[in-house]
């Protein structure tokens, strides 16, 4: 199978206790200017580092979600306890202590379920070994902000959440990606077949790797053909998924261009991430398939989407025309459409965070994110702004997921810590935080990513803070 590119890996959530005690004490220290403990509770791995001058913050990091197809592809999930690692380095230098669960199953598949309490063990560790925290802030990556959000809804110690990249809703996030394979599957990949000559399937596969190794191969083996390509765009923009995929690059302008950026995405994200392998281990999570698109309207979702343009585009550069563009739409709202388990969708509901959270919540998000898109920030922030919680929302300019710069990470970090400390939000507008990014050292000014032996590299990048008012997202469940 082809190996992912590494800025579209990270997406979601975390999993599985065994009944044991806390530990009495957590592994040697390393002595120095700061300590790192490494241990594990209840089948959870955990890592914290504390400086000797520590300030009384604790930054508490959940890592966002990696499919479990991708630890059979030779990938490791760091024990880093930021978005980036420069973060980590910078907040224990200038006095922050972090810490953070690696969650049951190694990190790998869907580990919501039982994530908070690995949270708070580590936090019950931590008060007992370190002491108690003056002021505990949960950093969630990527899908890891739906973790750090449950957690806050249910541990009085946090005392506020910052996004990274960050997803909230999953059976809003399950059901998008649902439709992106759908879409797909209907306009191209039909009549596919395993190697065994089984039909290749995305809900129920009767043999999930195999259907997941056609169906990645295929993929990648169409990108790069304008027409396949204009037809992927169709199926993420349903999803308010950005035709902007290199973190590196200018958003594209030419039609073909932006079109291969949004198949990038469907490939990567959507077909190889939480193919078929990924939804048979959720499936197999929750007791049966939580996902459905049954009664969507797709010239409906088509026609909200802010990507349209791109799409309409797409089609004419490929010679398909708006004619076909409409057959196509036709085709997908005559389709065969997947049905939710009702007990397996409840049960991935309960892990949903409530809008109404007593502590401030603040994102730091790129604008170009398809792997958690703007989107689905957007809906979130509205949902709390309706129970009235306080949310706010920060946005860089670049492409990407989960592609925040430290710099960027770090600023929010203290802006955070700023609203908590003294009940006022400072100046969060792209002058006074991106005045705030230029103080750092050039250090932090990077973005972390992989490179093809998923070993961690380091882009420079300006922190990019803009004014962004994404669209809503279409399938969100709030």
């Amino acid at each position: 199978m082809k190996q992912v590119r590494p800025a579209a890996l990270v997406s979601a959530v975390a999993l599985t206790v065994t009944a044991a005690a806390l530990p009495a004490a957590a592994s040697e220290p390393v002595p120095g200017e700061v300590t790192e403990y490494t241990g594990t509770i209840e089948g959870a791995d955990y890592r914290a580092v504390v400086p000797d001058d520590w300030n009384g913050t604790l930054v508490l990091f959940a890592h966002g979600y990696f499919p479990p197809q991708f630890e059979q592809l030779g990938f490791e999930i760091s024990d880093q306890l930021a978005n980036n690692p420069r973060t980590e380095e910078w907040l224990t230098g200038q006095g922050y202590a972090l810490a953070g669960s690696m969650f049951g199953g190694d990190g790998f598949g869907y580990t919501l379920p039982d994530a908070v309490d690995h949270q708070e063990n580590v936090l019950d560790w931590f008060a007992d070994e370190i002491g108690e925290p003056d002021t505990t802030l949960a950093n969630g990556q990527s899908f890891g902000g739906a973790i750090a959000t449950l957690h806050a809804d249910q541990d009085p110690r946090v005392d506020g959440v910052l996004g990274t990249s960050a997803g909230f809703d999953p059976v809003g996030g399950w059901d998008a990606a649902l439709d992106v394979q759908y879409a797909a599957m209907t306009l191209l990949f039909d009549d596919l077949v395993d190697e065994n000559g089984n039909p290749v399937e995305i809900v129920d596969p009767a043999d999930p790797e195999a259907s997941q190794t056609a169906l990645v191969n295929a993929a990648y083996a169409a990108l790069g053909d304008p027409e396949a390509n204009a037809r992927m765009a169709l199926a993420g923009s349903l999803v308010q998924v950005p035709a902007w995929f290199d973190f590196a690059s200018p958003r594209p302008d030419d039609p073909a261009e932006a079109a291969h950026a949004l198949s990038e995405w469907v490939v990567n994200a959507y077909l190889n991430g939480h193919g078929p392998a990924d939804r048979a281990h959720v499936a197999e999570t929750f007791g049966g398939n939580p996902s459905t698109n049954v009664g969507v309207d797709y010239h409906e979702l088509f026609r909200r989407s802010v990507e349209r343009g791109t799409v309409k585009a797409a089609y004419e550069a490929a010679g398909l025309g708006k004619d076909q563009l409409r057959a196509d739409l036709d085709a997908l709202q005559a389709g065969t459409r997947y049905d939710a388990d009702p007990a397996a969708r409840a049960r991935m509901a309960a892990h949903t965070s409530p809008g109404d959270l007593d502590v401030p919540i603040l994102t730091v998000h790129t604008t170009g994110d398809g792997g958690a898109p703007a989107a689905d920030v957007r809906s979130y922030a509205d949902h709390v702004r309706a129970e009235c919680g306080d949310i706010r929302n920060l946005w860089a300019a670049r492409g990407g997921h989960p592609t925040v710069t430290a710099a960027e990470e770090i600023v929010a970090v203290q802006a955070l810590e700023h609203r908590v400390r003294t009940g006022v939000w400072p100046p969060l507008n792209p002058r006074a935080t991106g005045r705030a990014a230029a103080a750092l050292p050039p250090e932090t000014h990077v973005v972390a990513t992989w490179d093809e032996n998923f070993d961690t590299i380091f882009v420079d990048a300006e922190a990019e803070f803009t004014r962004y008012v994404p669209p809503r997202a279409p399938r969100a469940t709030y």
